[in-house]
């Protein structure tokens, strides 16, 4: 009687790293390769200077402090930008719909100022994951794509892989370990409550917000708007739009919830 004999191949895999400084943050962009030759470097390297000036011409469009800034001129009056700007009537039609989605706890003003920063952010973080990472993994060497700023992190790889990103989450005050996400395509959004801010004065026990989701704009906005709230408040939503995440309150008593339905609560959501 033959006997056959069945050897798993275990890939390993090799992770290169660039880092860039855009709109007041760092970002980090990581592959996931099993192969880092010459071709992979290089295809990485070009990704990194494509994001870079992406990232600074996005900045530069809507600053709220560039005389000539698509925000700028929106500010004074000029409307034309909703028909002229394909990249001006996303993000205005984004803001609205979230400030909708939201009852009005996200806004895109501020002292009567249309200032779309939070949104401008987070959407110009997919936009140049979609449009420059994702396309590394046409290359069969590479598997996995990341790109994160200082609270979000975006991730891809390649169809049918079975290669997930494990992404800790720490606890932005002590900087430890509190969860450790495994995905393979999706963003993870984190929010830290300034309580001593007195850029609004909701009533909210939430000191940290983690979503996790598919787009990067839902997902900030979400985890924004939860640091305005009380977390027995933002269930309300957590069970409409079928969120995922994990809240933190002041007393570091947790509530994780997963599609919509809470799976572990500390007492906070009692």
């Amino acid at each position: 009687m033959n006997s056959m004999r069945y050897i798993m191949q275990i890939k390993k895999y090799v992770f290169l790293k660039k880092v860039i400084k855009q709109m007041n943050m760092k970002f980090e962009l990581k592959i996931a390769t099993t192969n880092p030759d010459i071709i992979v470097t290089e295809q990485l390297k070009v990704a990194t200077q494509r994001v870079n000036q992406k990232l600074q011409d996005i900045d530069h469009e809507f600053s709220q402090f560039s005389y000539d800034s698509l925000v700028s001129r929106f500010q004074r009056g000029d409307r034309r930008l909703l028909q002229s700007s394909k990249d001006f009537q996303m993000v205005y039609n984004t803001a609205t719909l979230a400030e909708q989605m939201t009852n009005g706890l996200f806004s895109p003003y501020f002292a009567g100022k249309y200032e779309p920063g939070k949104i401008v952010e987070t959407w110009a973080l997919g936009k140049v994951f979609k449009d420059e990472l994702v396309p590394l993994l046409k290359n069969p060497e590479i598997f996995g794509v990341w790109l994160s700023n200082d609270e979000q992190v975006k991730v891809a790889t390649k169809q049918e892989s079975d290669f997930n990103w494990s992404i800790d989450v720490h606890d932005l005050d002590s900087g430890e370990v509190i969860s450790t996400y495994y995905l393979q395509n999706g963003v993870i959004s984190q929010q830290k409550n300034d309580f001593d801010s007195n850029l609004h004065k909701q009533k909210s026990d939430i000191k940290q917000a983690i979503i996790v989701g598919n787009n990067t704009v839902e997902a900030g906005v979400w985890a924004l708007v939860a640091t305005f709230s009380e977390a027995s408040d933002f269930i309300s939503f957590v069970e409409h739009y079928n969120l995922s995440g994990l809240l933190i309150n002041k007393e570091n008593e947790t509530l994780n919830f997963n599609d919509g339905s809470i799976v572990q609560a500390e007492s906070m959501a009692k």
